[in-house]
């Protein structure tokens, strides 16, 4: 006798047999069972997952001797027939390779024919979706008012391409994909029937390799089997499928918590060497982190990931080395790569590219741990601006010695002072000098309030933030350059010319007054004027020069004075970071 393979010897003989179609084979026995079983059934799901199975076993179920029942007998000869292809009443058609017009007209008038002895004359189309149009269109009116003795059962993997009008006509039954632990379970009773040597890690790959299709699970352990003559391992089921193991997978997941990227590369090359699939390991590392989020948070394991008992807990213990938003940081880029993969057409190039990121990737911390950081920061009396982007804090410029000497009477300005203060000190009148007659005039300011000034703009800067997000954030781009009388200079680079622009409008201008007013106690005029970079360089008395640069190429607002700014400090202190190089040349040449 000819070897029959698994798929066929194990198939079910019985509703009850069909393994996760449970809302599919009660419905349809219990309508035998009352006698309300329908002209007309359209099966739909993917592949492998009993649709043909449950066609012929609702077949078998009709026309049994002893039917109809839902428990079909399997020993009339009605049930021996249908059970070995052979009965002339029920005809299968593969709707692939019959898919023309003039098929679907001779089944039509075949269909007025009573059958051979059953009770019923069954048409089982399989891959329905292949028919034309036309051979659709010469089937309605008999899928609709079919004679009393004929039954349609129609079978498709691609229900959206069936017309509406056929769907119509019949009771749709949506098969689902197998849960792992159901094909594992039948594949151990094969197994067991075969008295195969295979442990239960390989069974558990072979099932996860289903990918809910229980067809495709008996396929592959009866490739399995004839693969190896001895016992079979998980590492025979990894080399005969071409998979990337799990152990490779944890290697791999190492490595980038180790930010090694030599070793990252060197282990990518050997996987291309071996000839496997650059694209399946993608999707294999993008599974594996899968189990790795599972793990972090999910506690019934065994039901969410599908692995050996072993590797769950492997998955469990090394989930730790990780947090939550480095996983999903992880998931996110191989999704990325597989994207890449596809629209360009390379492989290995992506991967390495999405390897060297991953390990290069600083520590990812959780949002809440950052705005806990933040409340330290604040409860240190550091109060961060609420804008994305920190002001660039600016550092009182560098005296000369006459500047340093001078100290003006009642000049002392307090950047926290507010608005409802009633007497200004630079309303005082200079000494030496006599108010003229017929009102206050304004006050005159000198280089040194400039200096003030300087050291206070951040504090105007985030007054006017909380009114005006986008006011503060062209502003904070310009410096007080000069004073002269009760007006204030505001110099902006070339570049931020549109900044300048925005902040001339009267209505702004009055805004930043008003906050100056408010923040330093100081009632001047604001004006705007563009400036090249060595106008931020100080000449002697505490004012700028447009003309004047020093020698070593440092700035009032050098990157060191910067780096002085207790914001910044703290920030360094709390998130480990650190100025790059290229961010200071970015300060100087401002």
């Amino acid at each position: 006798m000819s070897y029959v393979v698994f798929a066929r010897k194990y198939r079910p003989q019985t509703f009850d047999d069909i393994a996760g179609q449970s809302h599919v084979t009660t419905t349809l026995k219990n309508a035998i069972s009352s006698g309300r079983v329908a002209h007309s059934y359209l099966f739909a799901g993917p592949r492998g997952v009993g649709k043909t199975t449950t066609a012929r076993l609702l077949a078998k179920a009709l026309n049994c001797d002893k039917g109809p029942t839902a428990t079909p007998c399997n020993s009339c000869a009605s049930c021996k027939e249908i059970a070995g292809g052979s009965s002339m009443d029920i005809l299968e058609i593969d709707g692939a390779s019959n898919r023309g017009i003039d098929e679907i007209r001779n089944l039509r008038d075949n269909v007025k024919f009573a059958p051979a002895r059953g009770r019923f004359k069954i048409y089982i189309i399989d891959e329905v979706h292949m028919l034309t149009s036309e051979a659709f269109n010469a089937l309605l009116k008999t899928l609709e008012e079919p004679p009393a003795h004929v039954k349609f059962i129609f079978a498709t993997t691609m229900a959206y391409k069936v017309p509406a009008t056929i769907i119509s006509r019949c009771q749709r039954f949506d098969f689902r994909r197998i849960a792992s632990s159901m094909i594992l379970k039948n594949l151990k009773e094969i197994v067991k029937s075969e008295k195969l040597n295979i442990n239960d890690e390989a069974l558990a790959l072979v099932a996860k390799y289903a990918d809910g299709a229980m067809r495709d699970g008996q396929v592959l352990l009866d490739q399995i089997v004839s693969y190896s003559k001895g016992p079979v391992g998980a590492d025979d089921v990894t080399r005969m499928l071409g998979l990337v193991s799990e152990d490779l997978l944890f290697e791999m997941s190492d490595k980038i918590k180790a930010r090694d990227a030599s070793g990252a590369l060197a282990m990518i090359s050997d996987i291309v060497n071996e000839g496997k699939d650059v694209f399946q390991v993608v999707l294999a590392l993008l599974g594996h982190f899968r189990n790795m989020a599972v793990a972090k948070i999910s506690k019934d394991l065994d039901s969410m990931i599908e692995s050996a008992p072993e590797k769950i807990k492997r998955y469990k213990e090394d989930s730790g080395k990780f947090t939550i938003e480095e996983i999903l940081y992880i998931v996110y880029t191989l999704s990325n790569t597989i994207d890449f993969i596809k629209k360009s057409g390379l492989s290995r190039v992506p991967l390495e590219a999405a390897v060297i990121k991953l390990t290069r990737a600083r520590s990812i911390e959780s949002l809440e741990d950052i705005l806990a950081k933040i409340d330290k920061i604040e409860a240190g009396g550091i109060r961060l601006p609420l804008s994305a982007e920190a002001p660039r804090p600016v550092s009182a410029p560098v005296k000369s010695q006459k500047s340093e000497d001078r100290k003006p009477e009642n000049k002392h300005i307090d950047p926290k002072a507010s608005d409802h203060n009633s007497q200004s000190p630079h309303n005082s009148q200079p000494s030496g000098g006599s108010q003229p007659s017929g009102g206050p005039q304004p006050s005159s300011f000198n280089s040194a309030d400039l200096d003030e000034i300087s050291v206070a703009w951040s504090d105007v800067v985030n007054h006017i933030r909380m009114k005006k997000i986008s006011i503060a954030s062209y502003l904070q781009e310009g410096d007080p350059v000069a004073i002269e009388g009760n007006k204030i200079t505001v110099g902006f680079p070339k570049e931020c010319k549109l900044h300048m622009e925005v902040l001339t409008d009267p209505e702004n201008k009055k805004m930043i007054e008003l906050a100056v007013k408010a923040k330093l106690n100081m009632d001047v005029k604001i004006d705007f004027k563009l400036i090249e970079p060595a106008a931020r360089l100080m000449k002697d008395g505490g004012g700028y020069d447009d003309e004047i640069s020093s020698g070593d190429g440092s700035s009032p607002k050098s990157p060191a004075a910067k780096d002085t700014d207790p914001i910044v400090n703290t920030a360094i202190e709390m998130f480990g970071g650190e100025i790059s190089e290229d961010q200071k040349l970015k300060r100087k040449s401002r």
